[in-house]
């Protein structure tokens, strides 16, 4: 009874964990009368969302890319190894979120949530053969925290006793002005350092820390807060997820391009651009002119087209500067190994791994993908992707691979002497750094020059929304910049709770 009570309370503080951020005009026409182009460089989620909007309201729409598939970081394509084995790579496992509420809008609208399966199980496996598990836990904000130490993740007496664990109650508090002006420039290791964390709720948060592509020492705490409360404490989803059971091209490319050019969208593939002009009002990108410009590249992309294009430094020297100081990630790692055994048949299909120098998670791609099955089934062994999200600095291929086996076989004993048949490893710089104090810096989606607009998942949206639903919320904010510029009818925004439950008022 109280249980209910205390949900239903809950759950109205926190507006139904999930509201509208726009008002959408039903007088206003939903589609152009007139012809208008818009220029969108870089195919990512970012990029996808703005440009299939904009071509759903009648605009002409030209997406560039510089790789040979759609998708940025969720995108796919062939590689050939050893024995004329061929098979689908992409740049790693990716959890869809429920709460994802704009980008499954989108995947559902093209069909994509039909290769939907569900995670069993959230668990983190810790080094000293301990298991935490989020399956049982209850979902309910706040309840969930409790839920944790009933759950051993902590022990009430190691939180009740030690007072300087309560400044984890600030994370029931975010509110993005205060949050950041507090806590952006503490990396969340120092605050975790102050709050004396007990061991196990340390592990907790480090493993989720780590998600976001920074080690502790450089991870804002203001970052961290704003992510626990979007993936845990806004909504009563939990940390369970879904997952496509075949390949990213097929699952989820394939119905992409076929919606983008179902609506007349130009895809450029295989078109690296490094400059843009501005003459009379319009933007030149490859020879083209456009009315309109969104800079939805990654990072070190975006900062390189502001450097070779002189006009945005002219116009603003606010958006240049906050351009050319955008930050990529150190680094990180994706290593998948195809071997003659197989494991993990009693684990979920993902795992996150308790980091000792470079292993932060674990997929049995032999679990639930075509290719990856097919070949396990015939070789008699298994197909694992090992993860590492912040590489330390100055390691080499040979040390990477070499670390992360002596981390598997460390906790799959059983590995220890299987052959590796076939392996890929990937060593990327493109994703967003969150490190401290880079918040203040960060631009927002719309910048002071006419008809430019960012996409990704670096801009500031004004919500709490990380990773790929950052990115593709972005682009609906940007397409949405632009329908009203043109007198058109916007499409709603959602976003989990913008403050958290316990957050001061004003």
């Amino acid at each position: 009874m109280l249980k209910a009570f205390l949900q239903s309370r809950i759950k109205s503080k926190l507006h139904g964990y999930k509201v509208m951020l726009n008002e959408i005009d039903p007088a206003k026409p939903t589609s152009l009368s007139s012809s208008k182009s818009v220029a969108v460089i870089g195919a990512g989620l970012a990029g996808i969302g703005a440009a299939s909007l904009l071509a759903e309201r009648g605009f002409g729409v030209t997406l560039f890319d510089k790789n040979s598939y759609l998708g940025g970081k969720v995108g796919s394509w062939d590689v050939s190894l050893q024995q004329g084995y061929t098979t689908k790579i992409d740049h790693g496992f990716h959890a869809f979120f429920r709460h994802y509420y704009n980008l499954r809008s989108f995947m559902e609208k093209i069909g994509a949530t039909r290769r939907f399966q569900t995670i069993d199980d959230y668990l983190v496996l810790a080094g000293d053969g301990k298991r935490f598990s989020f399956k049982h836990l209850e979902t309910t904000p706040v309840l969930n925290i409790v839920s944790l130490g009933k759950n051993k993740f902590f022990r009430f007496r190691d939180v009740l006793f030690n007072p300087p664990s309560w400044k984890m109650g600030e994370f029931l508090e975010y509110d993005e002005v205060n949050t950041f002006a507090k806590y952006d420039g503490m990396s969340f290791d120092e605050f975790a350092r102050k709050a004396k964390l007990p061991p196990p709720l340390k592990l907790t948060f480090n493993t989720f820390a780590r998600a976001f592509f920074a080690p502790a020492e450089k991870l804002s705490t203001a970052e961290l807060m704003k992510s626990f409360h979007f993936f845990y404490l806004s909504h009563d989803h939990g940390l369970l997820y879904d997952y496509f059971d075949t390949d990213y091209d097929e699952a989820l490319l394939q119905p992409i391009r076929r919606y983008l050019i179902d609506h007349n969208v130009s895809i450029r593939l295989n078109h690296l651009v490094e400059e843009t002009r501005r003459e009379n009002e319009t933007f030149i990108v490859e020879g083209e002119s456009f009315d309109y410009l969104i800079l939805a590249s990654d990072p070190f992309g975006t900062r390189n087209i502001c450097k070779n294009s002189p006009w945005i430094e002219a116009a603003s020297h606010k958006t240049h500067s906050q351009l050319t100081s955008l930050q990529a990630s150190s680094g990180y790692a994706v290593y998948r190994i195809w071997l003659d055994k197989r494991t993990g048949d009693n684990l979920p299909v993902f795992i996150i791994t308790e980091k000792r120098d470079l292993l932060d998670s674990i997929t049995f791609y032999h679990r639930f993908e075509k290719n990856a099955a097919d070949w396990a089934r015939r070789a008699g062994g298994g197909v694992y992707e090992l993860h590492c999200y912040a590489l330390p600095d100055g390691m080499t291929e040979p040390d990477i691979k070499s670390g992360f086996l002596k981390e598997l076989h460390a906790y799959f004993p059983q590995l220890r002497e299987a052959r590796i048949i076939h392996s890929y490893l990937q060593i990327k710089h493109d994703f967003t750094a969150f490190y401290t104090n880079l918040n203040q810096s960060r631009p927002e989606y719309w910048t002071a020059i006419a008809n430019l607009y960012l996409a990704g998942d670096w801009v500031k949206t004004g919500t709490p929304a990380m990773l790929m639903e950052a990115a593709y919320t972005s682009g609906i904010l940007c397409a949405n910049a632009i329908m009203t510029d043109n007198g058109l009818q916007e499409e709603p925004v959602l976003s989990v709770p913008l403050r958290g439950i316990f957050a001061r008022a004003g």
